[in-house]
């Protein structure tokens, strides 16, 4: 069959050939059939398409919005291509709220609309009518439909995509509860035309793409799926508050998924299968299990090329550049362009301070820009735009525009792009700059806050200053103290020309503040540029007015990840090395840490380290091309002698999250380095496990070394390590203090089994912890409620629910705590989530589901006050052990954010927290920010004990 000579946008004339028995136009274009609906003419008051148009009669100007290649047939619009409608369409953008008459019902159950001239469609799917009415039960044709919300201005088909539940009330307060990473359940309510499903997410939309399900190559979402199903463990990877819908993946949530994804890092070069488009002109790929996203203006397309165009899906591209790894939603971030010939020779011919012309290329999220510099790809943050208060990025710049004058604060290598600026080229900008020098006074007012600090204009110059560095005369006060606009007074304590802004200090206002510079001295370091969460990467700080680069292996123990670094986070570090000006050349901020001590105490000729860390090569360049492990305190290298070339290539390409085991030959502490074998390993991890007798059902004291959201290791003896689900670490209290700080605990466990093979030691508790804790008397970290739902016919039974929710919030508003559900709360008795006649499942197994999408449903009423910095995935976690044959509901509260939490009830805000063993609401402002403060300085005074002791 010939291709189709026409596509979506063309304009063609065609010869009416008869009319439809809607009273529409069958035409002949070209040998190809032409349908234009009543709807897509413009016709007069009153008059009929016969009465304007005759058999035999050329039509012109008529817009193509829609080709059919099975049938071969064309659908057409005289109203889409008349005088003024492209202007009218182009009047709205996504989010306004609009009325519109009903024009026609699509044959699946939609709307037709006219939006003042404009076409507009709202889908079945985005209408709230009841169980049991049609959309033609609750609308007419000539009917008005008010509070339509804008999801799409498709200027492709000309065409307005409108809701009727995004606006619906309370369906905000159900989105924004909602944020990445979070795991959810949801119901099937349609499939969507490219194979993927449309799910109803306690009344938020969300949608699966194909590539996001399991589906087998001639497998179809319609096969596996069907409307009304349950969709359990679906990862929320975008939450558009722009179009009020969630983005969710059945395939993110899986464990070697996530382990597939932390192979890959930065700077890697890859292969991926086409997988689909997005709706902006991008690429969604496989790069193997892994989900890979190319935007448009990483791809290199002739001018007025599609990525349609040029790809297919089932393609193969090769020689992608990974720029970003985004943990959070976990996804790589690919690029064409960036891995070109000449893009890196394009890119190093710029430096930090030169000043350019851009073209915009695309939006950021959070309203900044994407601009081609040259053939170089850049990005300008919104504080480095001069946006009037109240106007988005989209106000003043269009794709296509040209941006002069952009100076480059920032170069990044690794990801293979610029950071630029347009504030920070004004000649009045420089002139404040220079204006100030270290040791100076000055006065600044707030512009952004945060839980690192604050950002600060301190006249129209952009200043940092991190919260340690608000403190002053050993007084304790937080960034939450201010708000926007409020003044404060600072020293300047570094100014970075570089890229042009001051690092501020309220504490080294105080006359006796000294920082002395030497080796070994500890000072505080501003690390410039943020890392991915859960990545080894090095980082850049500035330290007594010096940059200095810190490598991974120099952040952080081996067995705890660091965490993710920010930009103008002040960390402490330990001088290592001057240069011949006496400022820091070398900087450890491993050494800081409590542990280090300790864990070089460990190392010696003999000791096994399972965990040991691949070091990536940026990290070890100064070996020589050997290979690399951290071992906690110090780097490990491996012999020459053990590695061929492509062993030893490959294991320095690793980002430093694979593990790699080995046992240490010799140790040198004054170079801080030890020789480390891979080989030898096996033999000595046997040898170990002989000598301290491991069996089957032996008992152990085992000391904690590390502990996270899956895994708690145990150390046994002589470095070997074994290990148990960390849910089921012995009277776990992630309550007041962090799983991490119980590191040296020792605990008494059971072998359950040894694998000599894998060298792997699993253990369980001997305690009945929970069984226990049923015993215990309430206290503000301990409370029990006997239903969680109650019986429906009851007047209290939605306040049984709310009233968990509250003690919940209280929890989270204090040290954290945990709720038992299923023991009445005065004789102890366990009743289970079995005697709950709220759940009126016939099985358990059925009244747990219900009481965990109860517990799901509601949680997404909790709301943390400060939305920009603050998330609360997992600080509420649930289980459901089974104690004297009943099932307890338990519900573990980790200490919230310093910012507090909000829980809507009935659409309003409560604030609740601990008063001894109950709860209480406070109701004011100032109730509430006093109680924060209290809290924050309990926590800080609490810490300085235990660093004292």
């Amino acid at each position: 069959m010939n291709e189709m000579p026409y596509s979506v946008g063309d304009v063609v004339s065609g010869v009416v050939t008869g009319f439809s028995e809607d009273g529409g136009l069958r035409l002949d274009v070209g040998s190809v059939v032409g349908h234009v609906s009543p709807d897509e003419l413009t016709l007069a008051q009153g008059k009929s398409t016969t009465d304007r148009y005759a058999v035999g009669d050329i039509v012109g100007d008529l817009f193509v919005w829609q080709v059919d290649h099975d049938t071969r047939e064309l659908f057409l619009s005289v109203r889409r291509n008349a005088p003024g409608y492209v202007e009218a369409l182009n009047a709205h953008s996504v989010g306004d709220v609009v009325s519109a008459t009903v024009t026609d019902f699509w044959s699946n159950g939609g709307l037709w609309l006219d939006v003042g001239g404009v076409i507009g469609i709202v889908p079945p799917w985005e209408l709230s009518p009841a169980d049991d009415e049609s959309t033609q039960d609750r609308h007419t044709v000539g009917g008005d439909v008010d509070d339509l919300f804008v999801l799409k201005v498709d200027n492709d088909d000309r065409i307005l995509h409108l809701s009727a539940r995004r606006n619906a009330p309370g369906y905000v307060e159900a989105l924004n509860p909602h944020s990445v990473g979070d795991i959810v359940s949801a119901t099937v309510t349609g499939v969507q035309g490219d194979g993927g499903l449309m799910l109803d997410v306690g009344g938020v939309i969300g949608w699966v793409s194909p590539w996001e399900l399991f589906l087998t190559d001639d497998e179809s979402a319609q096969e596996q799926y069907t409307i009304g199903d349950t969709f359990r463990d679906l990862f929320v990877w975008q939450v558009n508050r722009g179009s009020r819908d969630l983005y969710l993946s059945a395939r993110r949530n899986v464990p070697s998924y996530v382990e597939a994804l932390s192979t890959h890092s930065v700077g890697d070069v890859v292969s991926a299968a086409v997988a689909g488009f997005t709706d902006d002109g991008g690429l969604v790929l496989n790069i193997g299990s892994v989900i890979g996203g190319v935007p448009p203006w990483e791809l290199s397309l002739d001018n007025g090329e599609a990525a349609q165009d040029r790809y297919a899906v089932g393609d193969t591209i090769r020689d992608l550049f990974a720029w970003r790894v985004d943990h959070d939603a976990r996804e790589l971030y690919l690029s064409v362009r960036r891995n070109v010939p000449g893009y890196v020779e394009e890119l190093n011919a710029h430096s930090v301070g030169d000043v350019v012309s851009a073209t915009v290329t695309g939006f950021q999220s959070d309203g900044g820009l994407w601009l081609g510099v040259g053939g170089v790809i850049g990005s300008v943050y919104p504080l480095d735009l001069p946006l009037v208060n109240g106007g988005s990025v989209q106000d003043h710049y269009a794709v296509g525009d040209t941006v002069h004058d952009l100076f480059i604060w920032g170069m990044n290598p690794e990801a293979r792009t610029c950071y630029l600026s347009v504030r920070r080229n004004a000649h009045s900008y420089v002139e404040a700059l220079n204006a100030h020098s270290v040791g100076d006074v000055v006065s600044a007012s707030v512009v952004e806050v945060s839980e690192w600090g604050l950002l600060l204009n301190i006249g129209d110059v952009i200043g940092w200053i991190h919260a340690r560095e608000l403190h002053l005369d050993g007084g304790e006060l937080s960034p939450e103290h201010y708000a926007l606009g409020d003044p404060i007074t600072a020293q300047v304590w570094q100014v970075d020309q570089a890229s042009r802004i001051f690092i501020l200090s309220v504490r080294r206002l105080d006359p006796d503040f000294e920082e002395p510079i030497e080796i070994g001295a500890t000072i505080d370091a501003v690390v410039r540029g943020s890392t991915p969460r859960g990545v080894r990467s090095p980082i850049r700080v500035l330290a007594a007015n010096t940059e200095v680069w810190i490598p991974p292996h120099a952040l952080s123990l081996s067995t705890t990840m660091p965490s993710r670094f920010h930009d103008g986070q002040v960390i402490p570090a330990v001088v290592t090395k001057l240069d011949e000006d006496g400022r820091p050349a070398e900087l450890s901020h491993r050494r800081t840490l409590e542990r280090w001590e300790s864990e070089m105490q460990r190392l010696s000729r003999g000791s096994v380290v399972p965990n040991a860390h691949l070091l990536a090569r940026d990290a070890i360049s100064e070996t020589g091309g050997h290979a690399a492990v951290d071992l906690g305190p110090i780097t490990g290298f491996i012999p020459e002698d053990e590695l061929d070339s492509e062993t030893a290539q490959n294991l320095m390409t690793y980002s430093g999250n694979e593990t790699y085991p080995v046992v240490v030959n010799s140790v040198d502490t004054d170079r801080g380095i030890a020789i480390v074998s891979h080989k030898e390993f096996p033999a000595r991890w046997r040898e170990i496990a002989e000598q301290l007798d491991l069996g089957e059902g032996a008992e152990v004291d085992a000391e904690l070394r590390d502990s996270d959201r899956e895994t708690a290791l145990f150390d046994l003896g002589s470095g070997l390590l074994a290990q148990m689900p960390a849910r089921e670490l012995p009277d776990s209290e992630p309550l007041g203090k962090a799983e991490i700080d119980r590191i040296g605990e020792r605990f008494s466990l059971r072998i359950i089994s040894v694998d000599h093979d894998k060298q792997i030691v699993h253990v369980e508790s001997r305690d009945q912890w929970i069984e226990a804790l049923v015993g215990e008397p309430e206290s503000e970290t301990l409370e029990f409620k006997e239903v969680l739902k109650g019986d429906p016919g009851a007047d209290n039974a939605k306040e049984i629910t709310r009233q968990v929710m509250r003690t919940i919030n209280a929890f989270l508003n204090a040290e954290g705590g945990r709720l038992i559900i299923g023991v009445h709360d005065k004789t102890r008795e366990i009743t289970g989530l079995e005697g709950d006649l709220g759940l009126d499942a016939d099985t358990i197994e059925k009244k747990i589901d219900q009481a965990t999408q109860i517990l799901e449903s509601n949680l997404a009423n909790l709301e943390p006050l400060d939305l920009l910095r603050d998330d609360l995935g997992g600080l509420v976690a649930w289980e459901t052990p089974s104690v004297r044959d009943r099932t307890l509901l338990v519900i573990t509260c980790k200490r919230g954010p310093d910012a507090g939490v909000n829980l809507k009830i009935k659409g309003k805000p409560e604030f609740w927290v601990r008063d001894g063993s109950s709860k209480k609401q406070l109701r004011t402002q100032n109730e509430i920010r006093d109680h924060l403060r209290t809290r924050q300085q309990r926590a800080a005074t609490a810490g300085d004990v235990a660093s004292d002791d």
